[in-house]
C-alpha cells in the first residue's frame, strides 16, 4: 500500500505530496506554492506574506457565523538529517517515506508499542512528520465540505526549525481569533498548554596553531548514536556524540599527547548529536599506545550508554596530516572546555510531573581556518531558568582568554489557561474516540505559540498532535493510528466548538 492510500486519504495524500517537495528550513517555496494552489482550487482566501508564511481562510458554515474563530497552525519546514554513511540533498531530493507494518520483520517492538501499530518512516533521513503531518491535518479540515465549523484561519509558517522567522514576522492581525490549535506536538493524548523558551548560543574558540613534526595522522569517528530532538528527547539521556568523543580524548590524554587538526560534531542546533569525528596528529612513537587507550576508553562508554545507544561505535581510521594543528595546550583546553559546557537535563519541573524544566544541548562543533565554532541550545520553561544557563555558559567562557561567546534569537516560553471550552471538548473527544483521559501539561521544546502569545496575550492556545517518535533524527516515524484519531478528534471538536 502507498502512503496516499492510507485512511484518512484526506490527510495522507497531502503528507505524501509534501514528501515529494523538498522543504528543509529556509527552502519552503515549493510548499508555499502547493498551499496557494490548494487554496485556489478550493475557493479559499489566502495570503503570502513577505517572510514566506501562507495564510488560508475559510468562512464559517451556514448558521455558524457567530461561533468562535479558530486558528489552526503548523510549520512547513523540516529538519534535514541523514543517517551516517548515506547522502541526501534535502534542497533537491524528495523524502522516501515507507509504511512499516507492525507484523513485518523490520518493525521495532518499541515503536509498534508507542505507535499502537503500523507507522511511517523514511529511508535513512528525517521524515518531516514534524511538522508535515500537522500541515496535512489542517488541509484535510479545510477541504472537508461536510464539516460544520465556525470561521477558520490556517497559518503555515516558515523556518520554525531554524530561525523562527515565520512566527517572528507574522502579521498580528492573523492572530485575531478566540482559540489557536497548534499541530506541532508529538505525544498523542497530551494537550500542551506551555512550552520552553530558548536562546541560540554561539562560541568561538580561537586556538594557537603550531607546525606538526614527527607525527602520524589518525581520525576518530564516533557514529551510531540515536540522536533525536534536543527538547522532546533530552529526558531520555541519550549519548551526545560531541561530549562522548571528548570524554574518550580526555581519558587518552592522561597517558598520551595529541594535537587536534579538525573537530566536526553534530548536525544542527536543535538535534542531539548522533556522530562526531576528530582528526589528530599523534607522535609517531606513541601511535599504538594512543589507539589502545582510545579503544579502552570506548569500551567504558559503550557500557555506560548500552541501554540508550546500543549501536554506538568508534572507528579509528586514516586522515591527511596537516602542516599545522592546535598546540598541545590548545588541544587540551578545547577538549576540557567542551566537556565543561552544560549538556543534557539540568532541572526537572516541579509543576509538571516528568517534564524537563531546564536543559542545554551541546549541538555542533565546526573547524574553521582560524577558529573552532561551537553551538549550543539552552532551553527552559522559566525565563529565570534560561537566564541561569546563560550565566553559567558565560562564566565558563570567561575562564579562557581565547574564547568569545554570543547569545542571539531568544525565543519565548508560553503558558495558556488549562480550563476553557476548547480543552473541555478535546478532553471529551479523546475519551470517546481513544478511550483515554488526555494529560494537560507543558512541553520542553520551543513552539511558535510563545511568539503568538506575545502578539495576542488574550488568544487561548493549545498544542496537540499524533505520536511522532525521534523527530530531528533519521529514526523519525509517525503513528498511522494516532494520525487517524487526531483527524477525527479535530473534526468533532470544530463541529462542537
Amino acid at each position: 500500500m502507498e502512503i496516499q492510500e492510507l485512511a484518512p486519504q484526506a490527510v495522507f495524500k497531502h503528507f505524501a505530496n509534501f514528501c515529494n517537495i523538498p522543504h528543509p528550513s529556509g527552502h519552503e517555496r515549493g510548499m508555499a506554492k502547493y498551499l496557494i494552489t490548494f487554496a485556489q482550487q478550493h475557493g479559499l482566501g489566502f495570503e503570502l506574506e513577505d517572510c514566506g508564511n501562507v495564510i488560508i481562510t475559510k468562512k464559517a458554515s451556514p448558521s455558524r457565523e457567530n461561533s468562535p474563530t479558530v486558528i489552526l497552525q503548523a510549520h512547513i519546514d523540516m529538519v534535514p538529517v541523514v543517517r551516517d554513511g548515506f547522502t541526501h540533498d534535502f534542497t533537491t531530493q524528495a523524502i522516501r517515506p515507507r509504511i512499516v507494518s507492525a507484523q513485518s520483520a523490520e518493525a521495532k517492538a518499541e515503536l509498534v508499542q508507542k505507535c499502537e501499530g503500523d507507522y511511517i518512516c523514511a529511508d535513512n533521513t528525517t521524515l518531516g512528520a514534524d511538522d508535515g503531518i500537522g500541515a496535512a491535518l489542517i488541509l484535510s479540515i479545510l477541504e472537508d465540505e461536510q464539516l460544520s465549523h465556525g470561521p477558520l484561519t490556517a497559518i503555515f509558517t516558515v523556518e520554525e526549525e531554524s530561525t523562527m522567522k515565520g512566527a517572528t514576522n507574522l502579521d498580528a492581525d492573523y492572530l485575531k481569533g478566540d482559540y489557536l490549535i497548534n499541530l506541532d506536538s508529538e505525544d498523542h493524548g497530551e494537550l500542551f498548554v506551555g512550552c520552553a523558551g530558548s536562546i541560540n548560543t554561539n562560541i568561538t574558540f580561537i586556538p594557537e596553531l603550531v607546525k606538526v613534526i614527527d607525527c602520524a595522522p589518525i581520525m576518530l569517528n564516533l557514529t551510531g548514536l540515536r540522536g533525536g530532538h534536543s527538547g522532546c528527547d533530552i529526558h531520555l539521556h541519550r549519548g551526545n556524540a560531541i561530549d562522548i568523543i571528548c570524554g574518550i580524548l580526555a581519558e587518552v590524554a592522561d597517558t598520551n599527547d595529541f594535537f587536534v587538526q579538525k573537530f566536526h560534531g553534530g548536525e544542527i542546533r536543535n538535534s542531539i548529536p548522533s556522530s562526531a569525528y576528530v582528526e589528530l596528529a599523534v607522535p609517531l612513537n606513541t601511535l599504538d599506545d594512543f589507539k589502545a587507550a582510545a579503544r579502552a576508553a570506548m569500551v567504558r562508554y559503550q557500557d555506560l550508554y548500552a541501554d540508550t545507544d546500543p549501536d554506538m561505535h568508534l572507528i579509528l581510521g586514516p586522515c591527511q596530516l596537516q602542516s599545522t594543528a592546535l598546540s598541545y595546550t590548545s588541544s587540551q583546553n578545547l577538549i576540557s572546555f567542551l566537556r565543561a559546557l552544560p549538556n543534557g537535563v539540568l532541572k526537572m519541573s516541579s509543576t509538571y510531573a516528568g517534564v524537563v524544566e531546564t536543559s542545554c544541548n551541546l549541538s555542533t562543533v565546526r573547524t574553521k581556518p582560524d577558529a573552532i565554532n561551537i553551538a549550543l541550545l539552552p532551553r527552559s520553561l522559566k525565563d529565570y531558568g534560561l537566564d541561569d544557563v546563560i550565566d553559567k555558559i558565560d562564566c565558563i567562557c570567561s575562564l579562557l582568554d581565547n574564547v568569545e561567546v554570543g547569545f542571539t534569537d531568544r525565543s519565548f516560553g508560553w503558558t495558556s489557561p488549562t480550563d476553557n471550552r476548547l480543552i473541555e471538548i478535546l478532553q471529551q473527544q479523546y475519551e470517546e474516540k481513544c478511550h483515554l483521559t488526555p494529560k494537560i501539561t507543558s512541553i520542553h521544546a520551543g513552539l511558535e505559540c510563545g511568539y503568538f502569545a506575545k502578539a495576542n496575550p488574550e488568544l487561548q492556545m493549545i498544542s496537540l498532535g499524533p505520536t511522532v517518535i525521534s523527530p530531528h533524527s533519521p529514526d523519525e516515524c509517525v503513528s498511522i493510528k494516532h494520525t487517524q484519531e487526531v483527524y477525527e478528534i479535530l473534526k468533532a471538536t470544530l463541529a462542537q466548538l
